[in-house]
Formats: C-alpha cells, sequence, structure tokens
C-alpha cells in the first residue's frame, strides 16, 4: 500500500522533524497517512508522529487553527479523545500531527488484515466512538475528518480493544481529496467549531453521524458505503431472528438510520445513537462470547440491486449473518 503524495519512509527515518521529534521507526502506513514512532528531544518521551499526503496551499495559520482545535478537544474528560501535542509541516509540503504515543494500530490497518469485524466487536467500538464524539459534540467541536485511519485501536491490561480518536482540526486544512467518511456531506468552508454560546449547525452535527455511520458499515463490511443516502428501514413487524442474527440486524439499522439522509427514522443527535449503541451493547453481553475462530456473523451489508429497488419501493441495509 502506498500513496505518491506521502514521503518515502527512506526520507523520514532518522531525520529531526520540527527541529525536536527525532524519527526513529515505522509504525504503519496506509493511504491517508505514514505514521512513525518517534523522540521528543525536549519532553525526553516517545510519541507518535503522523506525516499527511501532500495538501497544496497548507500553511502555518492553517496548522495553527488546526493545532488550536485539537488542544480544545485534548483537555476534555473522555478518555477515548486521543492528546494532540502538534500540527505543522515537513519540508514545507507535507502536514504532520503529534499525539501521545501508542503501539495500539489504526481500524484500517486492522480490516484490512482480518476483514470484516463480528457484529459484538463493531457495537463495543462503535460505543466508545459515540461517546467520544457526543463529548466533543457537547464542547462545541466536530470532527469533520472521520474515517478509519483516525481511529487508533489499543490493547491495555484492563481493557483488551481500547480506541483512541484521532484527527480532530484536521478538517482545517485544505483537502487533498475524499480521504474521509465526512467527505460530501461537509463542505469545506463550513465551520468545524462553535464559540461560547454558539450553537453547531444541524447540518453539521449530521456529517458526523453520517461519517460514524460509515465507518460502522466499513468496520461491518470491509467497504465504504456508495451511496449519499439510504430509506429507512420496516421496522414495524418484529424480526424473526434471535442470537448472533438478531444483533447483525440491529446494527444494520443502526447503520441505516445513521446513513439516510432524510426522515423521521434519521438520527438527529448523538445521543440517540448512544442510547441504541447501549441497547445493542447489553444484548451483545446477553450472548456471551463468541468462540474462537468463528466467522463474523457480518459479512455484507449492501443495497439491493437497481431492479430490487423498483420492485420493493424502498432500497434497505441488508445483513447477512453467519
Amino acid at each position: 500500500m502506498g500513496n505518491p503524495s506521502l514521503p518515502n519512509d527512506r526520507a523520514v527515518l532518522g531525520r529531526l522533524i520540527a527541529n525536536r521529534y527525532l524519527v526513529e521507526g515505522p509504525c504503519e502506513r496506509a493511504l491517508a497517512s505514514a505514521s512513525y514512532r518517534a523522540y521528543h528531544v525536549g519532553l525526553d518521551r516517545s510519541v507518535l508522529v503522523r506525516i499527511l499526503p501532500e495538501r497544496e496551499g497548507t500553511t502555518q495559520d492553517a496548522c495553527r487553527r488546526a493545532l488550536a482545535i485539537a488542544e480544545r478537544v485534548s483537555a476534555l474528560p473522555d478518555p477515548h479523545l486521543g492528546r494532540t501535542l502538534d500540527v505543522g509541516l515537513v519540508a514545507g509540503r507535507y502536514p504532520f500531527v503529534v499525539y501521545e504515543y501508542s503501539k495500539g494500530r489504526s481500524l484500517a490497518a486492522l480490516l484490512e488484515e482480518t476483514g470484516p469485524f463480528a457484529s459484538a466487536r463493531a457495537i463495543r467500538i462503535g460505543g466508545q466512538l459515540c461517546g467520544a464524539l457526543e463529548t466533543a459534540q457537547q464542547a462545541g467541536v466536530l470532527h469533520g475528518s472521520l474515517c478509519l485511519d483516525n481511529l487508533w485501536l489499543e490493547s491495555l491490561v484492563c481493557r483488551p480493544e481500547w480506541l483512541r480518536v484521532l484527527g480532530f482540526g484536521l478538517a482545517e486544512l485544505p483537502e487533498p481529496g475524499r480521504d474521509s467518511a465526512s467527505s460530501g456531506v461537509f463542505p469545506s468552508s463550513a465551520r468545524r467549531e462553535a464559540g461560547p454560546g454558539e450553537q453547531l449547525p444541524r447540518f453539521a452535527l449530521r456529517a458526523d453521524i453520517y461519517a460514524f455511520g460509515a465507518c460502522l458499515y466499513q468496520l461491518a463490511s470491509g467497504s465504504l458505503p456508495g451511496w449519499t443516502g439510504i430509506a429507512a428501514a420496516d421496522t414495524s413487524v418484529p424480526p424473526p431472528w434471535t442470537g448472533q442474527r438478531a444483533l447483525a440486524r440491529g446494527l444494520s439499522l443502526l447503520i441505516q438510520r445513521c446513513l439516510y439522509q432524510k426522515g423521521e427514522g434519521t438520527y438527529q443527535s448523538l445521543s440517540e445513537v448512544s442510547r441504541d449503541l447501549e441497547r445493542l451493547e447489553t444484548s451483545a453481553a446477553t450472548l456471551g462470547s463468541e468462540p474462537p475462530g468463528s466467522r463474523p456473523p457480518v459479512t455484507a451489508i449492501h443495497t439491493p440491486a437497481p431492479r430490487a429497488r423498483v420492485a420493493v419501493g424502498q432500497p434497505k441495509v441488508i445483513v447477512k449473518g453467519g
């Protein structure tokens, strides 16, 4: 995997970035970023440096605005919000972001390695992500560039999978292309933060909800949704499924309500999403742990073919259970 607009590892390893970050070794490389373990000379500690693709027109002022938003989020009392230490430019071309060091990996890398996640695992990770985004929104800050590359999964002693949400403030930098789930639904000129006494615009809140649903969709299916909106599912008929199939069905309905852009069934706030995720997590807990090596119950989420849409009337999200 590679991106020609990213510097190669040989040009970065052993280099001192911004006169204080000595790049020691690679962590992972993806289309949206290249991550490295680095040594902070001034603080005598290890940090995580992520270098982003070249973004034409990026200025130091834009980096300062991005850092200001990231620092505002880092001060919030949510353990899943990653702490940003610095934002700047490498060689005046490549934006870089410095975070507290993590031995984890991005969800994008894990998804590529293992394939679609089981429903219970996707729900558990989604609950951590939703809580972090809700905390930021309550403080008047939106993410605006949410994607699996900005979601880092750690393994801790007390928690086997601990999510850290990175990338706050990066939406202030010029867009290199459609590299996030928010692209197309979040205008580049929109404000990502609100001042004291101000409220965030409703369309902006919906953009983060859509991006959240797109991330869950990608975890469950292995691919990004290829449409801009889907119709709400008919939930008036009690589902005949039980166990893991019921859990997969509940996850698909939640994703659908995040992605659908209008209608009564659409989520209008992350608190609504969080409420339904808690119910799904409770259901997952009652099912117990899955047997080792079991096939993930979610293997595909898709809309019907065009001819099926005409026959059925409204497209629906379909989750195939294992």
